[in-house]
């Protein structure tokens, strides 16, 4: 019996044992694999770009039907977009796939259980295989990223399909239409082309040419202060464009930026309508304070034209009349209307004056005048002169023949009180904004 327990002690103690040494021998086993794989993929990385075989000078099938290159863009940010430099600014992760049967080379045996259908290597190796010389035609100016390291990717599948992925920003031009500015929609446009080869050696997709309508442009969530954009506004065509030197095929993807008003309602609307509110105060203030309405007229009429002044400072010196120029342009006719019409006031009012201390020196009175005379010829001139009421003078013009002095008699202050309403009655604002679509 003591025997016997002793041995049903020892059976755990061996079976932990003999299951440590599996462990360990398996561990042995996935280590000398790992060594060996490694050799073998350098192996197939070094045959695919022997000189004997592949030559990267050369494009896939060269001599045959072009190369499809499947193009996918994923938007990351936009910076920018300025209307002084007719330009925008993209960060994007640019995805190209094609296929090269140089590069296939079938399911790679490395004494796994699984075989490997495809590589993922270094960017290095890029250099040393054939790729579409892809460009933007109407790029400015742009950059790859190299921090901590070159942002690229490249995996080569076992039929031959590269894929490859870089990271750039790109600033192109933007050939933008202000005549509805700041209630504009603008078209923004970046073009894919190859530079040399033609349509008969490479044709660009937007994802594949099997799977064309794909959603070959992904953003993440992008918001700008002056824009409003969304997925709706992102648009995606194909084209060719010909030259002299041949016909190359083009992608292009267009952004759509539909101008948020709220900073110019704010900045510029708002206070130019204020300061047209201001000259009309000038109508309610006595005629005879000369300094009170013409401070008042001079300032609003600076006021204005400083807000001119700093929108278009803002934005390009274009031939064409904005929406800004109609609202702005008619905001300051409306303030120098005001302070002339306190001139007009002014000068009617002294006319008037004069005219009554040239019947007091010639000591004319009404009593010792003749009851009947003939008036004298109209006077178009001195009647728009006329301010005051001549019912008790003799008549002397076409108004003053027609007036009766129980009638009623026009004054300088009928002057003030018709500005009062007719000046404000003049202003009508109606805005409309055109919505643009793909």
């Amino acid at each position: 019996m003591g025997c016997l327990s002793t041995s049903w002690t020892s059976l755990p103690i061996s079976l932990f044992l003999l299951l440590m040494f599996i462990i360990a021998r398996q561990y042995a086993l996935e280590t000398e694999d790992e060594q060996i794989n490694t050799m073998k993929l350098s192996e197939v990385l070094d045959k695919l770009i022997n000189n004997a075989t592949y030559d990267k000078r050369l494009r896939p099938n060269y001599g045959g039907k072009p190369v499809d290159v499947g193009i996918t863009i994923h938007v990351s940010s936009i910076s920018a977009v300025s209307e002084v430099d007719m330009d925008f600014t993209l960060d994007f992760y640019m995805r190209q796939t094609w296929q090269d049967p140089r590069l296939a080379f079938g399911e790679v045996d490395l004494g796994l259980p699984n075989k490997i259908s495809s590589l993922t290597v270094g960017v290095d190796y890029l250099d040393k295989l054939w790729k579409p010389d892809t460009f933007f035609p109407n790029e400015k100016r742009s950059f790859f990223h190299v921090a901590t390291t070159h942002n690229s990717f490249l995996r080569i599948d076992k039929d031959g399909t590269v894929y490859t992925s870089q990271r750039l920003t790109v600033t192109a031009t933007c050939s933008m239409k202000l005549q509805l500015f700041p209630m504009d929609s603008q078209r923004c446009k970046l073009e894919i082309e190859s530079y040399a080869y033609s349509t008969d050696e490479i044709a660009y997709y937007w994802c594949s040419r099997d799977n064309n309508n794909c959603t070959g442009i992904k953003k993440e969530e992008i918001e700008l202060p002056s824009y409003a954009f969304d997925d709706r506004n992102i648009c995606m065509n194909r084209t060719v464009f010909k030259n002299a030197s041949g016909s190359y095929s083009r992608l292009i993807v267009t952004f759509i930026f539909d101008r948020e008003s709220g900073f110019y309602m704010l900045q510029i609307f708002l206070p130019s309508g204020l300061v047209v509110v201001i000259s009309w105060v000038s109508f309610w203030i006595n005629r005879d304070s000369a300094p009170s309405r013409t401070i008042i007229g001079v300032m609003t009429i600076l006021t204005e034209t400083h807000l001119m002044t700093g929108t278009n400072r803002r934005l390009p010196p274009v031939s064409y009349i904005k929406a800004v120029d109609v609202y702005l342009g008619f905001s300051y006719l409306l303030v120098v209307l005001a302070l002339i019409e306190y001139a007009f006031v002014a000068y009617t009012k002294k006319k008037n004056e004069d005219r009554k201390r040239k019947e007091k020196r010639m000591g004319g009175g009404s009593e010792r005048r003749q009851p009947i005379q003939t008036p004298a010829a109209p006077d178009i001139v001195t009647d728009a002169r006329l301010a005051e009421c001549t019912c008790n003078s003799m008549p002397v013009s076409i108004i003053a023949v027609m007036q009766k002095k129980e009638k009623y008699c026009l004054r300088h202050s009928h002057i003030d009180i018709g500005s009062r309403f007719f000046f404000p009655l003049t202003v009508r604002i109606k805005i409309n904004k055109k919505d643009i679509n793909c």
